[in-house]
């Protein structure tokens, strides 16, 4: 048996070299969406922004402005980091009867920084009647409300609703409540899409059951709510 001395080399093989980016090795680099939380009408209006580093799990930004006297009046804007499975872009609005109301947009993508847009919402005094007319009622609980008044119904809440279900606020309010009114197509799309929940910033409404119509022809006259 022969062996080695050790002035002799053995021949290695050359190093090898690989070029393989962040994205291949770490996995995808965390998304940086803008920032900003705001609650006070006055402060709706802005256009500043942070940066903010989402977590790895988050793949989505959004933006959401909000305006509801569910509960109590509130107003919000919110840009954040999100996940997709939570973010629907779109206007999920209604009006109920007794003068409750829920405004909203949300806006939802999945670049750098891609939610850095200013999201307004009408003034509801100036909002113009479109002709459809629907029962209207609202209760806070469980029990579905009774009809008793019709109301006009404005710009592109252009379907009827008849709805149960809740409004977490920041998970720590609950509020239970069931409509009748108006709403958006996409407010009525919610269950149609099999979601029962939607969120919208630090808002998290929950979809019991959900009807909605389109028929300005009410069989019955009822004095219009003021």
């Amino acid at each position: 048996m022969s062996y080695l001395s050790s002035h002799e080399e053995i021949d290695s093989p050359p190093p090898l070299f690989f070029c393989v980016d962040a994205v291949t090795a770490f996995g995808a680099l965390p998304l940086n969406c803008s920032y900003r939380f705001k609650i006070k009408s006055a402060e709706l209006t802005d256009n500043v922004y942070d940066e903010q580093a989402c977590e790895s799990f988050q793949d989505f930004c959004a933006a959401s402005a909000l305006r509801t006297n569910i509960g109590k009046p509130q107003e919000q804007l919110l840009n954040r980091c999100s996940l997709s499975r939570d973010c629907f872009s779109g206007d999920y609005s209604f009006t109920a009867g007794n003068g409750k109301f829920f405004q909203t947009k949300n806006d939802c993508c999945n670049t750098e920084l891609c939610n850095n847009a200013t999201l307004s919402l009408p003034d509801r005094n100036l909002l113009a009647e479109n002709g459809l007319q629907c029962p209207a009622c609202y209760s806070n609980g469980t029990k579905r409300c009774k009809s008793e008044k019709t109301i006009n119904c404005l710009e592109n809440e252009t379907q009827c609703v008849d709805f149960q279900g809740a409004l977490n606020i920041a998970l720590i309010q609950l509020h239970k409540f069931t409509f009748q009114g108006c709403g958006t197509t996409d407010f009525c799309a919610i269950q149609k899409n099999e979601r029962r929940t939607i969120r919208f910033g630090n808002f998290l409404l929950f979809v019991k059951q959900i009807s909605c119509y389109n028929d300005s022809q009410i069989s019955h006259q009822l004095e219009h709510e003021g």
